[in-house]
C-alpha cells in the first residue's frame, strides 16, 4: 500500500494560507496594500486585542462590483496581471491574487464593498462562504477579520501577547503611512486613537510627522538619478550620533527587507559605531527587479545586484558626505579683517576636543570657577572656568562614568520596584542566551519565565533605562556579530543603553554630581565608543569669534 498521498485540497488551501499570513500584522499589511491599489485616500484600521479578536481595515478606494467581489476571496484571483510576463511590468502591491483567500482560510472573515453601483457583503468562516448580501455603504470596501487562526491551534499558540501583535501592526502602518504621504493613515485600538497620519503634500512634511526635531534637522535630502536607477529618500548626517529609529527601506515604494542594501548604506559611512538613519526609496524599472521571491511580497531581488549597490553607494558618498564638510560653526571674518586673520578664523569645534592625559583632568579641576551649571536643550551641560568655559555632552559623559564602574565591579546594582518582563524575537533571545552570564557580571540580574521571555530583575546602580531601551540592548548585542563574547564590548553596550539620554532635563544637583563624577573617572574626556564628551572654549577664542582681538 502506497505510503504517499495526494494532500486533501482544505490542507493544501490552510498550508498556503500560512505562507501569506504569518499573525495579524500580515492582515493588515496585505489590506493596506489592497486599499492602496484600490486608490484610496482614506484608511481606517481598528483593533481588539492586538488584533488577535478582530481587525477592521475600512477605505474609500473604488470598491468592486458583486461579481468582483465574490471572485477576490477565491485563490488566484487578482485584476493585476494575466500572463507570466506580465510580472516583470508589475506597478502595484498585489498581483498573487492571494491575499484575501489566505485571510478568509484561516478567519471568520466579512468584506462589504462599493463600486457606487450597489454595495455587497460577504462573509466567509475558515474558507467556507456561508454568505452574500446586500449592503448599503459609500464607495470603498470594508473587512473585517475575526478571531485569526481559529481553526489553526499549532498556529495559534505561536501569537505573543497583545501588546507585541498591537507593536508589529504599527510597524507595519508606519512603514506604508511613511512612503504614502498623500493618504490619511488612522489607527485605532479599543476607542483610543494610536496613529492619526493626515494626508499631506509632500514626503517631508509626512518625515516631520514621524520623527522629532532633532532628527529631521540633521537629514539630508537624497534625490539622484544614475541612468534608469533614482534614489530619494532622507539620510542623517554623518556626525549625527543620536538615537533613533529611522531604518525605512523602499523598493519601488513597496517596503523591503534587503539586507545587502542595508549593509551598503553603513558601509557608505565607513562602519560607524551609530548606525544611519535613513528613509530611502529606490525607483527602478520593475523589469529590473523581481518581487516574486516569497508569497509576502517583504523580499525582492534586483537583476544585476552589484550594479544598483555600487550606484547607491557612490550616491551617498557623493550627495551626502560632500554636504558635511565640518562639525561646529564657523564665521566669516569681517571686511577689515586682514590675511592672517582670514586664515586663523575658520575653525573647527571638533579641534578644541581637550586630549586626555591625567594633567590635562588636574589642569581642568583646577580650572573650575564655580559649581554654576547651565543646561542647554536637555542635552549639553554647560560650565564656566577660570580661562572660559566647557560644554558636556551629558549622554557620554554618563555612559563613560557607568562604562569604568561596571567594567571595575565598582557600581553593583539595585534592585527594580517593579520587574521589566521582555518577549524578545528570536534573534534578541540568541544575543541574551550568548551573553547572559556577561550581563550578570555587569550588574544585570534576570529570571526566565518562558520561551523568549525574561524577567529583568536588576540593573546597574546608575540605569536609566525603560522597556524600549532594554529591547534595544539585545538588539544592539546582536548586532556585535563575533564580537558579543568580548566582555568590554558588551559593557559598552550596557553603558550606552543605561545611560540618560539626550533630551532629558537635570537638576542643578544632578548636573553637579555628573561633573563631579565624569572627572573621577580614569578618562573624562571620550566616552567607551571614542566620541568626545568635553569641548573647552578659551576667553582667546571666544574674543576672536566675536572679534575682541
Amino acid at each position: 500500500m502506497a505510503r504517499i498521498e495526494i494532500l486533501h485540497p482544505e490542507v493544501r488551501s490552510k498550508i498556503a494560507a500560512g505562507e501569506v499570513i504569518a499573525r495579524p500584522h500580515s492582515v493588515v499589511k496585505e489590506l493596506i496594500e489592497n486599499s492602496i491599489d484600490a486608490y484610496a485616500r482614506r484608511i481606517d484600521i481598528v483593533l481588539n486585542d492586538g488584533g488577535k479578536q478582530d481587525i477592521l481595515v475600512n477605505d474609500d478606494g473604488c470598491g468592486m462590483s458583486r461579481d468582483d467581489a465574490v471572485l477576490a476571496i477565491e485563490r488566484y484571483a487578482t485584476s493585476k496581471l494575466k500572463t507570466v510576463a506580465d510580472i516583470e511590468h508589475i506597478t502595484t502591491y498585489g498581483f498573487r491574487g492571494e491575499a484575501l483567500a489566505s485571510i478568509a482560510q484561516i478567519s471568520q472573515f466579512e468584506l462589504e464593498t462599493s463600486d457606487n453601483t450597489g454595495g455587497t457583503k460577504i462573509i466567509v468562516a475558515g474558507g467556507e462562504l456561508k454568505d452574500i448580501i446586500d449592503s448599503h455603504r459609500p464607495q470603498g470596501t470594508r473587512v473585517k477579520v475575526s478571531n485569526i487562526f481559529f481553526n489553526l491551534p499549532a498556529r495559534l499558540k505561536f501569537l505573543k501577547s497583545s501588546q507585541w501583535e498591537k507593536r508589529l501592526i504599527l510597524d507595519v502602518v508606519k512603514s506604508y503611512a511613511l512612503i504614502n504621504p498623500s493618504i490619511y493613515f488612522g489607527l485605532a485600538e479599543s476607542d483610543r486613537k494610536v496613529l492619526d497620519f493626515v494626508a499631506t503634500d509632500s514626503f517631508e512634511k509626512r518625515i516631520k510627522m514621524f520623527f522629532p526635531n532633532r532628527v529631521v534637522e540633521a537629514l539630508i535630502h537624497l534625490d539622484i538619478k544614475i541612468g534608469a536607477v533614482r534614489f530619494i529618500g532622507f539620510l542623517t548626517r554623518p556626525d549625527f550620533f543620536a538615537r533613533h529609529h529611522m531604518n525605512y527601506l523602499y523598493v519601488n515604494a513597496r517596503p523591503v527587507r534587503y539586507a545587502r542594501l542595508y549593509r551598503t548604506i553603513v558601509n557608505a559611512y565607513q562602519n560607524p559605531k551609530s548606525p544611519p538613519g535613513f528613509v530611502l526609496n529606490i525607483e527602478i524599472p520593475p523589469s529590473m527587479v523581481d518581487v516574486n521571491i516569497h508569497p509576502t511580497k517583504q523580499e525582492v531581488r534586483f537583476r544585476d545586484e552589484h550594479y544598483v549597490l555600487d550606484l547607491l553607494s557612490q550616491a551617498i558618498k557623493t550627495k551626502v558626505f560632500t554636504k558635511v564638510g565640518q562639525v561646529g560653526f564657523r564665521t566669516s571674518p569681517p571686511v577689515s579683517a586682514t590675511r592672517d586673520e582670514r586664515r586663523t578664523d575658520t575653525k573647527f569645534v571638533q579641534e578644541t576636543v581637550l586630549p586626555y592625559s591625567s594633567e590635562r583632568v588636574a589642569e581642568l579641576l583646577s580650572d573650575r570657577e564655580s559649581n554654576e551649571f547651565w543646561q542647554l536643550h536637555d542635552t549639553y551641560i554647560l560650565s564656566q572656568t577660570k580661562s572660559g568655559l566647557i560644554i558636556v555632552d551629558q549622554h557620554v559623559a554618563h555612559e563613560r562614568i557607568i562604562y569604568e564602574s561596571i567594567t571595575k565591579g565598582k557600581g553593583g546594582s539595585q534592585r527594580l520596584l517593579f520587574p521589566i518582563t521582555l518577549e524578545l524575537m528570536p534573534e534578541e533571545y540568541r544575543a541574551y542566551q550568548k551573553t547572559k552570564l556577561l550581563l550578570k557580571e555587569l550588574g544585570i540580574e534576570f529570571k526566565e519565565f518562558s520561551a523568549h521571555t525574561i524577567v529583568i530583575d536588576s540593573l546597574p546602580a546608575d540605569a536609566h533605562v525603560n522597556r524600549d531601551d532594554l529591547v534595544d540592548l539585545f538588539k544592539e548585542l546582536d548586532a556585535l556579530g563575533n564580537l558579543i563574547k568580548q566582555r568590554n564590548e558588551v559593557a559598552k553596550v550596557v553603558a550606552c543603553k543605561s545611560a540618560i539620554k539626550a533630551g532629558q532635563r537635570l537638576s542643578i544637583n544632578e548636573m553637579r554630581s555628573l561633573i563631579d563624577r565624569l572627572f573621577a573617572c580614569e578618562n573624562p574626556y571620550t566616552c567607551p565608543h571614542g566620541r568626545p564628551i568635553v569641548i573647552k572654549f578659551s576667553l582667546d577664542e571666544l574674543g576672536n569669534r566675536f572679534g575682541r582681538a
